[in-house]
């Protein structure tokens, strides 16, 4: 019996790597050498030791498998889910034992030409060895219905001898809507470049036509003050015709009479300084819009310079004239007595720009009449900072819009009229690079005003303990 025993303690028992497999086996051996009760104690104590490390891997193993991020599902050779772990279950939101005996094509969107085919065809025609291929990626759907870019890959696996698959995939949702992210702003950046070097080729237009438009407004004045000069000289040889009359040669008084109807000189004397002021009017408008552009395009330093906002308002006004002319009218109430304050001149163009174009949108998608839009820009002098009011009769904003209204990308606005980086580019700009403040005051069908307070800082950046001097603009 000792050498029986012997025996026994020379298998692997006792390191925990015996090739017994169940209690059952260990109890037979005890069984078999006819073992005393205390050695039977041993061996089955051996056999609960056995247990112990056996659901102490099993747990240890599934703790791995659990943690995984990747989805992990066991798939017979019918294409019958076996097994699952933790992020399996999450990621197609099943409950319980849902997808034990669940077909592994409820995963896929498309059942009848379904990728699994392809994915297991690959499998099966790669040749023994070391399994080297990529993820794929395709549409996948969970239990509820919800689809979800998947990325996943199959590999074959031995278990028990039958051969099965092993299922390893993962929910691409985030990293697809970084992709968008990502490719939207490059789109964005390219637009910005593109707009930048139409900005710098608006300058240099703006300069092109300034110099004929003076040549114009220039002649047109001479024209409209000799009108003046040669109107008098005409009515003072008519009177002298008319009252020398008689010593002139016979019908010279009525054929010059007659040449005047017919060149309805009465109509030109009332109507040429009529068009001359018309033209003037409109090339001194062009003189405006031309010198609004080159100012407002004009580039802007790193450091901030001292900027008068009544003028940059007044030139953003008329730049976005073609924004805002066929919805609403533009009231301009400028503080005179505002300071001029340091800004970075550029950004501040686009703050106001923004907030103009968006209100005359929002007029728009009122359905208001052209006489019945209107826009107000008000300036307000509030002793250390200047308070700008941009007010519109508009749509209002919508209660669950107006905690996300300076989000990134947020729009109400249909796909292709709206980035929804307008307010947030805005909102940066006057918090961050000025350290102002920005908000907007709103009622649903009767419009909104978007306030921007810029601190009145001193020339050289710093705050000012006292009132900064008043400049009359």
């Amino acid at each position: 019996m000792s050498e029986k025993i012997e025996n026994l303690h020379d298998t692997k028992i006792l390191s925990g790597t015996s090739d017994l497999t169940s209690g059952a086996d260990l109890l037979e051996a005890a069984k078999e050498i006819d073992a005393p009760e205390d050695v039977r104690a041993h061996f089955l104590a051996l056999m609960g030791e056995q247990k112990r490390r056996k659901l102490e891997t099993m747990q240890r193993l599934k703790t791995i498998l659990d943690s995984v991020v990747e989805g992990i599902l066991i798939i017979d050779a019918t294409g019958m889910i076996q097994d699952f772990n933790k992020s399996a279950a999450e990621i197609l939101r099943a409950t319980g034992d849902e997808l034990l005996g669940t077909s592994v094509d409820v995963m896929f969107i498309d059942r009848k030409a379904t990728v699994r085919h392809k994915l297991l065809n690959r499998c099966i025609n790669i040749s023994s060895g070391v399994l080297k291929y990529d993820y794929t990626e395709t549409m996948a759907q969970r239990l509820d219905g919800d689809s979800f870019p998947m990325e996943i890959i199959v590999s074959p696996a031995n278990f028990a001898s039958e051969m099965s698959y092993l299922y390893i995939f993962r929910d691409i949702t985030r990293r697809k809507n970084a992709e968008v992210a990502q490719k939207k702003l490059e789109e964005d950046l390219r637009e910005a470049l593109k707009l930048e070097a139409i900005g710098h080729l608006a300058g240099g237009i703006a300069h092109e036509i300034n110099t004929p438009s003076q040549y114009i407004r220039d002649n047109l004045k001479f024209l409209n003050d000799s009108y003046g000069a040669l109107s008098r000289m005409l009515g003072l040889a008519l009177q002298t015709l008319w009252k020398n009359r008689a010593n002139l040669p016979p019908n010279t008084f009525e054929d010059f009479a007659r040449q005047m109807r017919d060149s309805d000189l009465e109509f030109l004397l009332e109507e040429i300084p009529h068009a001359t002021q018309q033209s003037l009017d409109g090339i001194n408008q062009v003189a405006r819009i031309v010198l609004s552009m080159k100012e407002f395009s004009h580039p802007g330093g790193t450091e901030k310079t001292t900027t008068d906002i009544n003028r940059v308002l007044s030139n953003v006004i008329v730049i976005s004239r073609n924004e805002w002319k066929h919805n609403a009218d533009i009231t301009e109430e400028f503080d005179p007595e505002i300071p001029h304050i340091p800004c970075h001149i550029n950004e501040v163009n686009q703050v106001f720009l923004n907030l103009i174009v968006n209100a005359a949108q929002a007029i728009q998608a009122a359905g208001r009449k052209p006489d019945e839009g209107h826009i107000t820009v008000k300036t307000t002098s509030l002793d250390d900072s200047i308070l700008i009011s941009i007010s519109d009769n508009g749509t209002g904003i919508a209660k669950e819009n107006r905690s996300k209204v300076f989000n990134p990308f947020f729009t109400t606005k249909e796909v292709g009229k709206g980035t929804g980086q307008g307010l947030s580019i805005t909102h940066d700009i006057v918090t961050v690079r000025h350290g102002g403040r920005i908000w907007f005051e709103t009622e649903m069908g009767k419009g909104t005003t978007f306030r921007v307070l810029l601190p009145a800082e001193d020339r050289t950046g710093k705050k000012s303990d006292e009132k900064p001097e008043k400049t009359k603009t």
